[in-house]
């Protein structure tokens, strides 16, 4: 089984999540890998550890919340 952090951080290109309000300073960023792998951290602090999703993990995730499934909602 590979290991979705196994990328060079040099190649991650960040962009900002279309879910992330834009007055508040609580953005979430996102990066995608040709292999289907996302990354998610914080862009006010990029230099913190992020969350790696294989192609697999990241669909299952994205479900769940649309979902509404409980684990993932406040």
């Amino acid at each position: 089984m590979r290991n979705p952090y196994d990328h060079d951080p040099a190649t991650a290109e960040w962009v900002k999540s279309p879910f992330s309000g834009d007055d508040n300073g609580s953005c979430v960023v996102i990066a995608r890998f040709d292999n289907g792998d996302v990354w998610v951290g914080d862009d006010k602090n990029p230099d913190r550890p992020h969350l790696a999703f294989d192609h697999a993990e990241w669909t299952a995730f994205v479900q769940a919340i649309e979902a509404r499934d409980p684990r993932f909602t406040a």
